[in-house]
């Protein structure tokens, strides 16, 4: 986590400062990252960085927790337990509401392309902590649903979630990681999950 000193800035400055991280993550993978480009973007003092952050994996560390906040500003109340929705239409309407983000956030979107693109991502224990929340928020309306009995009652919710969010993100990974992302790719993939999910792999007659 940043220092107390970054917290202490004002919001401009923190905004500036992670705009900054935020395009050199951008053009580059996690090995090739330079402080010094962000200091210069930022327009910070030489040296200011370590006076925010202990080192470039504290950087990204953060870098996780904010996009993580923005997300969830963004989702709004459909994260709200209390708002009686199918776990289906949720999963679905998060997701519609997931490509909406990478559209007005395109500059994320290219900070996460170079994430997925280095070997960083899967050793980064925020990366891993940020999944188990996702799948324990999934497992969380998979039990409303058992209980409302629209979900089978023999299913492991945390079970259900972990293969479902490994699907989508198995499925969406190389329309991602395209120059040109398809939101339109992505929401067929999701909708093509979910018809698995619903109707299985036999055919109806």
């Amino acid at each position: 986590m940043p220092k107390e000193t970054f917290f202490n800035l004002s919001k401009d400055k923190q905004e500036r400062i992670m705009h900054a991280i935020i395009t050199e993550m951008g053009l580059h993978t996690y090995e090739h990252i330079n402080i010094n480009s962000i200091i210069r973007q930022a327009g910070i003092p030489r040296g200011s960085f370590y006076q925010y952050f202990e080192d470039k994996d504290d950087m990204y560390t953060y870098f996780y927790q904010y996009i993580g906040e923005k997300k969830f500003a963004y989702w709004g109340s459909l994260l709200n337990f209390e708002i009686d929705m199918p776990f289906m239409e949720r999963f679905y309407a998060i997701y519609k509401k997931g490509i909406n983000f990478m559209l007005d956030y395109p500059d994320l979107v290219k900070a996460g392309q170079k994430i997925i693109a280095s070997d960083f991502l899967k050793q980064n224990d925020q990366y891993k902590k940020s999944m188990q929340i996702a799948i324990d928020l999934y497992a969380k309306y998979i039990e409303i649903d058992q209980q409302k009995n629209r979900i089978r009652n023999d299913i492991d919710p945390k079970f259900l979630a972990s293969v479902l969010l490994d699907m989508l993100n198995r499925t969406a990974l190389e329309d991602y990681l395209n120059d040109q992302i398809s939101p339109e790719n992505i929401e067929k993939h999701v909708m093509m999950i979910i018809n698995l999910l619903e109707k299985g792999i036999k055919p109806h007659v």
